[in-house]
């Protein structure tokens, strides 16, 4: 119920930004050359999402060393963030439906915080209410967005849309171009909380949102193909994905992997030799770790959401990429094959 409210809320913002935008727009338009206190809002519960913005708020620590950076973030992944030692406001926005006043405190919050720059680094090809409201009731003398659809009504600044063939990561880094000696993108980067070792093994992840899911009998195929060859750790999110790994175990010698923290899933993944994944949070936490990703897509959005760590593959299909064809290059990069 609270989804629908959600999206619905979505779709009214992006109909009424443009009348909106010039009534609650608040700062004087000025970038501060040396901003004291930035706020950067990624409030949506995607885990790929906070990865992809980790250039972005490196590049904001190298560039204004002496300033607080804080992360307004949905609290389901946030810790994320924080174990690579940023300072994060967690948000519970369907918790906020539930009692408005949750939101009210989160705001006065927010506003006593004094920022002097709040960046919107929500879809960067598209407007999000959330977002835009969250950086106006913040009180930053400066907000800053994209240009892209109603954006520039609820912003003093933006920057120009970025091409749809730009890596995602790359186009939210490009929120911080305002400013001169803005350092260069280079991929995410992740460190792992404790010491790891590398295992003799191959991580497989099961599930995936929607339409970009693996489809089961694919994957049963890939890992008969793999099990056999190599130590296969099946990984999971959800009970529905936990119980696709067991019937998997059930069938093939693999290891499930218990429920991780954030901090377990970093350890675990920063051991493997490949990680096998569809197109979601755990490929990018993979990636960013620098382990080789074979990522199994259905989407032809590889240009804006591959994996980008040295010896990682994409192989496309909108029915789910052959699972012969994966295992040969796992194998050969395993030097197995």
């Amino acid at each position: 119920m609270t989804t629908g409210v959600v999206k619905g809320l979505e779709r009214w913002g992006r109909r009424a930004a443009s009348l909106l935008g010039p009534l609650v727009s608040a700062g004087d338009g000025i970038i501060p050359p040396e901003p004291r206190r930035i706020l950067v809002i990624r409030t949506d519960s995607r885990l790929g999402n906070l990865v992809l913005m980790e250039p972005l708020l490196r590049s904001l620590r190298v560039r204004f060393p002496e300033a607080d950076i804080e992360v307004l973030a949905s609290d389901r992944f946030s810790s994320i963030l924080e174990l690579q030692g940023y300072r994060v406001i967690g948000v519970d926005k369907r918790g906020q439906i539930l009692d408005p006043s949750r939101f009210i405190r989160l705001i006065g919050h927010l506003r006593g915080r004094d920022y002097d720059v709040a960046i919107d680094a929500a879809h960067p090809h598209s407007f999000s209410l959330s977002g835009a409201v969250s950086a106006v009731l913040a009180g930053a003398s400066c907000t800053i967005s994209t240009d892209a659809g109603d954006s520039p009504a609820w912003y003093t600044e933006t920057v120009s849309e970025p091409s749809l063939r730009w890596h995602e990561s790359r186009a939210l880094h490009h929120l911080g171009s305002l400013w001169d000696r803005w350092p260069e993108w280079s991929p995410p980067v992740l460190r792992p909380p404790g010491s790891f070792r590398k295992r003799d093994a191959v991580g497989m992840h099961v599930g995936a949102s929607g339409e970009k899911a693996y489809p089961e009998d694919r994957m049963e195929e890939l890992v008969s193909l793999l099990s056999g060859r190599t130590m296969l750790e099946m990984y999971w999110g959800t009970d529905d994905e936990r119980r696709k790994a067991s019937r998997l175990s059930q069938r093939f010698p693999v290891a499930i992997m218990p429920r991780l923290t954030m901090e377990g899933l970093l350890e675990r993944l920063a051991g493997l030799r490949v990680f096998i994944s569809a197109d979601g949070g755990p490929m990018h936490v993979a990636s960013a770790l620098s382990v080789p990703v074979k990522a199994l897509f259905r989407e032809a959005n590889m240009d804006r959401f591959a994996p980008l760590s040295e010896g990682s593959e994409v192989f496309f299909d909108p029915e789910g990429p052959d699972p012969s064809i994966v295992a040969e290059k796992v194998l050969i990069s395993l030097g197995l094959y």
